[in-house]
């Protein structure tokens, strides 16, 4: 926090910090993994370390959306990457999550947030599945944050707002879904409250295109993970009532990583299982950021 390492139950901050009050704060969420190597000591030995998963990406991403809330960020993104690494060793984790947040800090109420401190926290722990291997979906009523009203593409805290307001109706309202699927300002379907979103026909690849979207670094590892196994990719605006025409559907986002999408709003999607594209691209995910795949090492970040 701010420069120094705390213990976690430390990492406070006072109840009059901005942030809280209106919604001033930028994040990122990257995930480590555990990766096979060579131990110096030998060709034969090998060892798991930690694998951060698109560091630089998502450190220049969190910077960005800083900067697009008008901060002035307070350290480099070498001095930040340093920090996540270092923060993996002391906490000696290999598999887990590292979250980086910059928020405006304690200095005095009022919404405009000229003037007020910029605070920068990480953390990092264990991480385990965040949700089921399949998933079902519910087209929201609450639409998709527009371009015309914030900056789409910067990743601010005050924006999940509108997701856990999707969210919450997903998961009350029947048919109960696992997750709420919004739509754009032009009724198209944009994104799930907390992902991207892909449909498959045969063995092309459809995806909304940017623009209302936050478009993740999960989502553009697919498009370079389909290409890698021969699949088209196309980005387009698509329509609710196209829906029932995909012969499959996944999310894909770092927490979730690829997620089969077996129904939305109650009806199957194909024969409402998991499809072979989506397999083929979900084993072929894990097996990219655990480093097994050479064409896309350049992703990995290794701690040792």
């Amino acid at each position: 926090m701010d420069g120094r390492f705390v213990l976690w139950n430390k990492a406070q901050i006072h109840v009059l910090t901005h942030a809280l009050h209106y919604g001033g704060s930028v994040y990122e969420g990257m995930r480590t993994y555990p990766v096979v190597v060579t131990a110096a000591s030998g060709a034969k030995k090998k060892k798991e370390v930690a694998g951060i998963y698109r560091l630089d990406d998502h450190i220049q991403r969190f910077v960005n959306s800083q900067k697009a809330i008008a901060m002035k960020p307070p350290y480099s993104k070498t001095e930040l990457k340093k920090v996540c690494v270092e923060l993996l060793k002391k906490n000696k984790i290999v598999d887990g999550y590292i979250r980086p947040i910059a928020f405006y800090g304690y200095d005095r109420l009022g919404i405009f947030w000229g003037g007020v401190p910029v605070k920068v926290a990480i953390a990092a722990f264990p991480w385990g599945a965040y949700l089921p291997n399949e998933m079902k979906l519910k087209i929201s009523p609450f639409q998709r944050l527009s371009s015309k009203a914030v900056k789409i593409e910067a990743k601010v805290g005050s924006y999940y707002v509108n997701s856990n307001f999707a969210t919450e109706h997903a998961k009350n309202v029947s048919p109960q879904a696992d997750e709420a699927l919004l739509l754009d300002d032009n009724g198209y379907i944009a994104e799930p409250a907390c992902a991207n979103i892909f449909f498959v026909r045969g063995k092309t690849l459809y995806t909304p295109k940017r623009g209302a979207i936050l478009p993740g670094f999960t989502r553009d590892s697919i498009i370079e993970l389909a290409g890698y196994f021969g699949l088209k990719v196309i980005e387009k605006r698509i329509k609710p009532t196209e829906i029932s025409k995909f012969d499959e559907c996944f999310t894909t986002g770092t927490a979730t990583e690829v997620m089969s999408v077996v129904k939305i709003n109650g009806k199957k999607i194909g024969n409402g299982k998991m499809g072979d594209v989506t397999t083929v691209l979900k084993d072929g995910y894990s097996d990219l950021v655990h480093g097994r795949l050479p064409k896309f090492k350049k992703w990995v970040t290794l701690v040792q």
